[in-house]
């Protein structure tokens, strides 16, 4: 019994056979079709006092399980060798139709409580209900929050953690899907009160964001309503760290984590402007064609505004080849639209349509058609693949 182990793959199913053939056998029965796959060849026993027997029959179809012919007779006393066996697996060469979807991006809110977030967009006392800068806040956060819970995973973290200037490891909410409920039930159990420790905050979020393991674009969202006030190191809550928070939302962009930067009624505070819109440029997403670099709000409806407008940039184009081979050339992706299936093209120069990034694992849509797709307007997005020479069919 002579057995050879070949470990092939192949690239036009899922599933790899074991056939018991001889290694011609194997070669044409997958003549025309790009894949190899795993085999296991045995040449049959021989006949008592006879020559080996060969295997002449043929593999089975693709598809289903095939048997091969009897050995050839032995020599005069021999009887006939053994016949050998082998079952095929799903080997159709036809066009094959897999879902895929964007990865979310992780947002984890850096959220200001200190003390004058109970003040109302002018820096006054609140005297009615709801008029407090923390209340507005919360109110969009939550809002927004709840609508894109499906396709964000949201976190959260408060700055200042007490009094002062301290500040907590971790999140008070972990960064996870669908996380609308709890962290609408974490902002109603914070209050606002102590300072402004932004540097402390945004270094401690960065640390968070590196003990993630998933592979989702990541980014930190600093929502606060005016100047650093607590240097590291330094008990006083009245010195300027402007500088220090300017060069955390640096570190954080050179870790991998991107900041958005929101000022809650900071546009008449003309130093606190200057440094939140140099954090926002170098946090790396700094607007364009607006009055400020960094996200200026007044209430919960520009705040809403700006969050919507954040989500959008943020969504991935990124769709994992999960459940998909990686190594076909005959490809195709197909979207859904208010108009039918479409193909979208696969453009090489990433301009417009969708292309192959981190070694074929997974497809990026880019330009037009990577904004239909965070729009909405491409939904139900299909990875096509056949063997060569099968036309494939979209719609």
């Amino acid at each position: 019994m002579l057995e050879e182990d070949s470990q092939m793959r192949r690239s036009c199913s899922p599933v790899g056979p074991t056939l018991s053939l001889t290694l011609s056998m194997v070669a044409v029965a997958l003549a025309g079709c790009d894949f190899t796959p795993q085999a296991t060849l045995t040449e049959a026993s021989p006949g008592s006092g006879g020559t080996s027997g060969r295997v002449t029959g043929t593999a089975g179809t693709y598809g289903g399980s095939g048997t091969a012919g009897s050995g050839a007779s032995g020599a005069t006393s021999g009887g006939a060798g053994s016949s050998a066996t082998g079952t095929g697996g799903s080997m159709s060469c036809g066009q094959t139709n897999v879902s895929i979807a964007t990865l979310p991006p992780d947002i984890l809110i850096v959220q200001d409580k200190s003390g004058s977030m109970a003040d109302d967009p002018s820096g006054n006392k609140c005297s009615t209900t709801g008029c407090s800068k923390w209340s507005q806040v919360t109110t969009a956060m939550e809002n927004v929050v709840m609508a894109t819970q499906a396709n964000v995973n949201w976190g959260l973290k408060f700055f200042a953690n007490n009094s002062s200037c301290g500040i907590n490891a971790g999140a008070a909410v972990p960064i996870a899907a669908n996380n609308y409920s709890a962290i609408q039930m974490s902002f109603s159990k914070t209050s606002t009160g102590g300072s402004t420790p932004t540097e402390t905050a945004l270094d401690s979020a960065t640390a968070y964001m590196q003990t993630l393991t998933d592979s989702n674009p990541k980014f930190l969202l600093l929502a606060t309503d005016g100047l650093p006030n607590c240097q590291p190191g330094n008990s006083s809550t009245s010195a300027d760290d402007s500088p220090g928070a300017e060069a955390a939302v640096t570190r954080a962009a050179m870790a991998g984590f991107p900041t958005f930067v929101v000022g809650i009624a900071t546009a008449s505070d003309a130093m606190a402007t200057m440094t939140l819109n140099t954090m926002a440029v170098n946090g790396g997403y700094a607007q364009t064609g607006a009055a400020t670099s960094y996200y200026s709000i007044t209430d919960t409806a520009s705040l809403e505004t700006a969050l919507n407008k954040i989500v959008g940039i943020v969504a991935s184009c990124t769709l994992p080849l999960n459940g998909a081979p990686t190594n076909f050339t005959n490809v195709a992706v197909s979207v859904q639209t208010s108009s039918g299936v479409i193909a979208v093209p696969q453009d090489t120069t990433q301009t417009n349509g969708w292309d192959y990034i981190n070694n074929k694992t997974s497809v990026q849509f880019f330009g037009p058609a990577c904004d239909s797709l965070k729009s909405g307007a491409y939904q139900n997005v299909q990875f096509i693949y056949a063997c060569p020479g099968t036309k494939i069919i979209v719609g």
